[in-house]
């Protein structure tokens, strides 16, 4: 029963929304069973809302208590994989952080796997990250809020610029972080490496554009959509 109960929470939180039927099926469970599981939910906190019988919909409503993380096998491995990963450059110290947090709040055997991953891999720094961590930092939360950027940018043959752009957001590309913006100078969409990115200064909100394509690698494998194939 509560594994049940725990599978149900776990759908219910990959979706917003869900029908009576499909919810039922995907649980697998009789509507009837579907009703009294939900009451369960509810008992224990977890507000779910909606409308019961055919037709019927439910959702998990947001509220002060939010349903625990629930992860199958191969998602904890992706993420203490993807944890090591940020150990190696951006945000290294937040990702170590964040991998003895995972460790202690997963359950019993979640965690032993956590501890297996962790205790088989190793992040392997040979060389010093090639781009200032609180800088990328800046970049990404003036990219989440919205904001205009100002910065002076070096160019390939060294000559520097100052730069202001909006509507941007940060790439790794070949396990190189790229600022993706447009250019209100050059009035196009570019991208500046970060390593090359200094002096940065985030002002008013920005002008919020859609991306220059809706596939971004192949955008930027056909030279910003010049070379189509």
């Amino acid at each position: 029963m509560a594994a049940r109960t725990l599978r149900l929470l776990t759908l219910l939180q990959v979706r917003p929304t869900w029908s009576a039927r499909e919810l039922a099926d995907r649980a697998g469970v009789s509507p009837r069973t579907l009703r009294r599981d939900l009451r369960r939910l509810s008992d224990l906190g977890y507000e779910v809302v909606g409308k019961p019988g055919p037709g019927g919909h439910y959702r998990l409503a947001a509220g002060t208590r939010l349903p625990p993380m629930v992860f199958d096998d191969d998602e904890v491995i992706a993420l203490i994989a993807g944890l090591r990963m940020a150990e190696s450059g951006f945000a290294s110290d937040a990702a170590t952080r964040a991998i003895a947090k995972l460790r202690t709040v997963l359950p019993r055997k979640l965690a032993t796997l956590a501890e297996e991953v962790v205790d088989h891999t190793e992040t392997v720094r040979l060389d010093e990250p090639a781009h200032d961590e609180d800088l990328l930092a800046v970049l990404t939360t003036a990219a989440a809020a919205d904001l205009a950027v100002r910065f002076t940018y070096r160019d390939q043959h060294g000559r520097e610029t100052r730069r202001q752009v909006d509507s941007s957001r940060c790439v790794v590309v070949r396990g190189r972080w790229l600022l993706l913006a447009y250019d209100l100078g050059r009035e196009d969409w570019r991208t500046f490496r970060v390593d090359r990115v200094r002096d940065v200064e985030t002002g008013s909100p920005a002008v919020r554009r859609s991306p220059p394509a809706a596939d971004l690698a192949d955008w930027l494998r056909t030279d910003f959509g010049r070379n189509v194939r």
